[in-house]
């Protein structure tokens, strides 16, 4: 395990680095973008990654002309999207939208599809904050009775994430051992269908964006959110370490990735309107309803974010908290 985890931080610090000379030399062969632009996500339509790639598609769609679609490919944690867009052509019209299951992958998965050095960041497009939230009809309304509830149950107890290894299975884990509580993670292939399944009664709790915890007042009871600070659109919600538990904090985060032998001009080109769409006002507005911060971060940023958050993974996975 150790050494698939180095050879994965290696990867992230090459991601792009081997491919950015032989880009330079070969330039674009024809103006970008010549035909429909693609964004590839590894979750299921409808949920929060769709509803901002269609939102941003659009904005693209008007300055460059170009359409731009939305094609949905869950399964395998992400993999399955992942290794789509590492043997997509190198021309940049078709982007990835990864989020951390495309590190995570590349510990717990012993043949993940794609190589992290087939791929390199466009940017960050944002960060996803993290939170718990518990079905209406489980007898709590606190995350403290939420533990001390766990703890009568052990093993009874059952939260959903967006994918096993996502960002959300590992804040689940980290807060059991935080808590010293063991609740049964259940994997669902995004987080539409894990809230749907609380929604329904099927779980007691998922931990998935913090739009999505609050998208049903009502109905689910977001008690939590594994951040620095409270998150602006949601400002009720505390966070874990408020609660007593400062070492829950794990911020989710969605990126743009093309093929790592994209030319540097498409690459920096689509880096340049990305980040210009993500601080318009009303794409702003509508992603912090969803539980989206924008971060308007490039490459070389978001590869240094990568790295670490990589790292961060190694705590639950050498005590086998996270495994596929």
């Amino acid at each position: 395990m150790n050494f698939t985890r180095r050879h994965a931080l290696a990867a992230i610090g090459s991601l792009g680095a081997g491919a950015l000379p032989l880009a330079r030399a070969q330039g674009p062969s024809q103006p970008f973008p010549s035909s429909v632009i693609r964004f590839v996500i590894p979750t299921p339509a409808g949920g929060g990654h769709d509803t901002m790639m269609r939102l941003i598609g659009q904005k693209l769609t008007e300055a460059w002309g170009q359409p731009c679609i939305v094609e949905s490919k869950p399964g395998a944690s992400g993999a399955i999207s992942a290794a789509t867009v590492s043997q997509a052509p190198a021309d940049g019209h078709t982007v990835l939208v990864g989020y951390s299951a495309l590190l995570s992958n590349t510990v717990l998965m012993p043949k993940p599809g794609y190589r992290l050095e087939d791929l390199q960041p466009v940017g960050m497009l944002a960060l996803t904050p993290i939170a718990i939230g518990i079905r209406e009809s489980l007898p709590v309304s606190t995350l403290k009775q939420y533990v001390a509830l766990a703890k009568t149950r052990p093993g009874r107890i059952s939260y959903g994430s967006y994918g096993q290894g996502s960002g959300g299975h590992f804040v689940g884990e980290l807060f059991n051992m935080a808590a010293g509580i063991n609740t049964v993670h259940v994997p669902y292939k995004g987080e539409a269908p894990a809230l749907q399944d609380l929604l329904g009664g099927q779980i007691d709790a998922a931990v998935v964006s913090v739009g999505g915890v609050n998208r049903y007042p009502g109905k689910i009871k977001p008690l939590a959110v594994a951040g620095a600070a409270r998150f602006p659109a949601y400002p009720d919600v505390p966070t874990f370490a408020e609660l007593g538990y400062p070492q829950v904090d794990m911020p989710g985060w969605a990126a743009a990735f093309v093929p790592a032998k994209t030319p540097k001009p498409i690459v920096d080109k689509l880096t340049a309107e990305l980040a210009r769409i993500l601080v318009m006002p009303d794409v702003r507005a509508k992603l912090l309803e969803l539980g989206f911060e924008p971060a308007p971060w490039n490459g070389d940023k978001t590869q240094r974010f990568m790295k670490d958050q990589l790292a961060l993974t190694q705590k639950l996975v050498d005590a086998g908290r996270v495994k596929l």
